[in-house]
């Protein structure tokens, strides 16, 4: 008895020329990559956790103003959390005019003092003054990278190889 096995080469060899050009140009999965990354850390951010899970930091003051807990006052740190591709290189972060306060949140300030530069005196909460006593930040981790986001790119990838080798 005998059998026969006719295989399709030309088909595998589509199919690795169009993840070979995928892995060479990873433009488009790194971009599935950010939108992902990007969507999980806003989740957070507005949940109030770090990206370990872990809550952050309560309000020393819960202000009655805020909308859902520290760092949401006016939205802005939010919106200024972004990806970017560049060629084969992904970063997410935060820019714009939040993203000198977003360094401070991230890790924390020790304290500090504030002074008066383009004005006589500083007001803050009704009280003026030419210097005071900032008491620091307590550490709220805005990004990162734990296992469970290691997990969704995983997936993401996966996603990615098979609507190419299913474009075939």
């Amino acid at each position: 008895m005998q059998y026969t096995i006719d295989f399709d080469t030309d088909r595998f060899s589509r199919l690795m020329g169009a993840l070979r050009q995928a892995l060479d140009d990873p433009q488009d999965m790194l971009t599935s990559f950010g939108e992902s990354l990007l969507r999980v850390n806003r989740d957070r951010h507005r949940q109030g956790v770090s990206p370990d899970g872990s809550p952050w930091v309560a309000l020393k003051r819960p202000d009655g103003n805020r909308k859902g807990g520290p760092l949401n006052k006016t939205g802005r740190m939010l919106a200024n959390l972004h990806y970017q591709v560049d060629g084969d290189v992904l970063r997410l972060g935060f820019d714009g005019g939040d993203g000198f306060p977003a360094k401070y949140h991230q890790e924390g300030s020790r304290a500090h003092a504030i002074e008066a530069k383009n004005k006589k005196a500083l007001a803050f909460m009704g009280v003026v003054r030419k210097r005071v006593s900032h008491p620091g930040l307590p550490a709220r981790p805005l990004v990162g990278f734990p296992e469970s986001d290691q997990r969704l790119i995983e997936r993401v990838a996966q996603d990615h190889i098979e609507a190419v080798s299913n474009g075939l």
